[in-house]
């Protein structure tokens, strides 16, 4: 018998880190048709299912999903048990995680918990931020966000939400170094906080100090992180970096926090340099010793 998992279950499994390999298998239209993942799925081809079934670690419980958590996930969850792994497809598929999500964000807006905004997101498009970047943004601001309520602290978590959502604003015009000290001039043109301003403006290299900012020909000030919101959403820049790029194999979006020294220590993309590897060492390590504290 098959075995299924509902979107709540599967969300505080996630939520909470326990070991599992998450598999988007639907058909190969339906993927590049919408190519948005639950966070921390790999896709694989539904069809190709002995190719790629020795690339899951048999020591962990696997959960697939299709579309609506019909045939196709219901097949594959069938034959990897058959296979000796532990397989579960998700209960309504993408669309039910997407529409729990939804219950899940509703309940925190009346919760007076923050959660992305229709009109943030409207905002950037009006800007000219790609969608790609807006996929992006979005996935820092629901990891920055998620980060922020396991640390079990009491944050401004619309700072949060909206300083990961916005990090990126300048990217409209450039990619270069540059695009957060832009982002920050349009911000103030459109006349968002200063507080997001100065994230947009701080978060390059996860903060600079001015020695650092005229090697690299930016105005020469301090960048420095001052609170704990700006350093959860520069972690969380990071971590999705990690998690989307493809260079590393990650079996979970838990595995890029377990291997994250590792991984900035051995990936000069990510650790940068000798300044910018000590920083997002420091703050993986404070937000790591709060996360456990609360556990």
């Amino acid at each position: 018998m098959t075995h299924s998992i509902d979107p709540r279950t599967l969300q505080e499994k996630l939520t909470h880190n326990e070991p599992l390999t998450l598999v988007d298998v639907r058909r190969r239209a339906d993927y590049e048709a919408d190519p948005e993942k639950i966070p921390g799925a790999v896709w694989r081809d539904p069809e190709k299912v002995e190719t790629w079934i020795n690339e899951l670690p048999f020591e962990r419980p696997v959960a697939v999903y299709c579309v609506k958590g019909g045939a196709v996930s219901q097949s594959v969850a069938d034959h990897l048990q058959q296979k000796g792994l532990e397989a579960v497809f998700l209960e309504g598929g993408l669309k039910g995680w997407r529409e729990n999500r939804q219950s899940i964000a509703d309940a925190q807006v009346s919760g007076h918990r923050y959660t992305i905004q229709p009109a943030d997101l409207d905002l950037l498009r009006q800007a000219g931020v790609s969608e790609a970047d807006i996929i992006h943004c979005r996935k820092v601001a629901e990891k920055a966000l998620e980060i922020g309520d396991r640390t079990g602290v009491e944050l401004d978590l619309e700072l949060v939400g909206r300083g990961a959502l916005f990090h990126d604003l300048g990217k409209a015009r450039t990619h270069d170094l540059d695009h957060g000290r832009i982002g920050a001039e349009m911000g103030r043109e459109l006349g968002l906080p200063e507080s997001l301003t100065k994230i947009m403006e701080k978060h390059i290299r996860g903060g600079m100090s001015q020695e650092e900012a005229e090697e690299l020909g930016l105005p020469i000030q301090d960048y420095s992180l001052n609170t704990l919101e700006e350093k959860i959403i520069i972690y969380a820049d990071r971590l999705v970096d990690i998690i989307t790029d493809g260079i590393v194999t990650l079996n979970s979006e838990a595995e890029a926090e377990e291997r994250f020294m590792e991984i900035l220590e051995n990936i000069p993309k990510y650790g940068k340099n000798e300044s910018t590897l000590k920083r997002y060492l420091g703050y993986h390590q404070e937000i790591q010793n709060l996360i456990k504290k609360v556990v």
